[in-house]
């Protein structure tokens, strides 16, 4: 007589989470991009430079306006012989 398998031996299938499905996408993403990379090298080096360029730039913009909002003046110093300064005008709400 045939029994049935019993349901504590199957090892069953998992199904993948979102870090694996992340992961994947990430990998096929990761892929593409070299292959264009690799027909496009100046292309490439252009957007990683740019990338660069905000990674680096973007605190010290942010840095700079909040410091124009709460002291209302910037102040660059180019080189040690030229400095810019650039002040806000202060707000005259009884004109109007």
């Amino acid at each position: 007589m045939h029994r049935p398998p019993d349901p504590s031996d199957r090892t069953g299938t998992e199904q993948p989470g979102w870090q694996g499905i992340l992961a994947g996408y990430a990998l096929i993403g990761a892929a593409l991009a070299s292959l264009w990379s690799m027909s496009y090298p100046a292309a490439a080096a252009s957007i990683l430079a740019a990338a660069a360029v905000v990674r680096l730039g973007a605190p010290r913009v942010a840095a700079a306006v909040r410091c124009l909002r709460v002291c209302r003046e910037f102040t660059v110093d180019l080189g040690g012989r030229l400095r810019i300064t650039v002040t806000r005008p202060p707000v005259d709400d009884g004109a109007a």
